[in-house]
């Protein structure tokens, strides 16, 4: 199957490499310090800008010298609350992911030229019904032995029938490594993505089967 790639706008993004993986949907709080961060926020909210999400590949967040992953995730801000000192607690959803083309360090926070690969706007995909159903029936069994085995997981209290909407579900609710959850995030194919995460799942809940029958022997 090939890729389906149906978002190839290319676009400047502010980045921000992190510690994190976050896909398309998931919500993510940061809290904005460093005065290069700053700025950035200030470009965003003056020009209604969105802004790149992408794991460190090498270096630390703290770091200048940060290298950002090829792939990651455009977000938008949905609050900002400012501090008298310049500081700024804001939320952010992610909306679409994207691939990194060329990387611009001239001003004092990263900005990439990128392009677009999917989108939760994008239409389900008709040819991704009968594997979403396999996936779908395996997640729900992932998060209800999740909440058996941890008393403090919390299942969604829906989960989603759009193919791609579940796949960006599953990468953010998977217990599993970030270079793991990085992965997943560059599988560009809804097909090959949804499969990968079916053989994931099903390695997990035959664990979590494990480990629940183990402690209730």
């Amino acid at each position: 199957m090939q890729s389906d790639k149906n978002y190839t706008e290319e676009q400047e993004l502010p980045i921000f490499p992190l510690n994190i993986v976050l896909f398309p949907g998931g919500s993510l709080p940061l809290h904005i310090f460093e005065q290069r961060y700053r700025e950035m926020m200030k470009y965003c909210i003056r020009n209604e800008s969105s802004f790149g999400v992408v794991m460190i590949k090498e270096g630390d967040e703290v770091e200048e010298t940060a290298v950002p992953c090829n792939v990651g995730t455009a977000v938008d801000l949905i609050d900002v609350n400012r501090f008298p000192d310049g500081r700024m607690n804001i939320m952010t959803t992610g909306h679409s992911r994207f691939e990194i083309l060329e990387l611009n360090d001239e001003q004092s926070y990263l900005v990439a030229r990128v392009r677009m690969l999917d989108s939760l706007d994008a239409e389900p995909d008709p040819r991704l019904k009968e594997i979403a159903i396999e996936t779908r029936e395996l997640y729900i069994e992932y998060e209800t032995l999740s909440s058996h085995l941890m008393f403090t997981w919390q299942p969604p209290d829906e989960n989603p029938e759009h193919p791609q909407h579940l796949a960006y579900r599953i990468g953010t609710r998977l217990r599993i490594s970030l270079d793991e959850k990085q992965a997943l995030l560059e599988i560009t194919s809804f097909d090959e993505l949804l499969r990968r995460e079916i053989e994931i799942l099903k390695k997990l809940n035959q664990q979590i089967a494990f480990q629940l029958a183990a402690r209730n022997n």
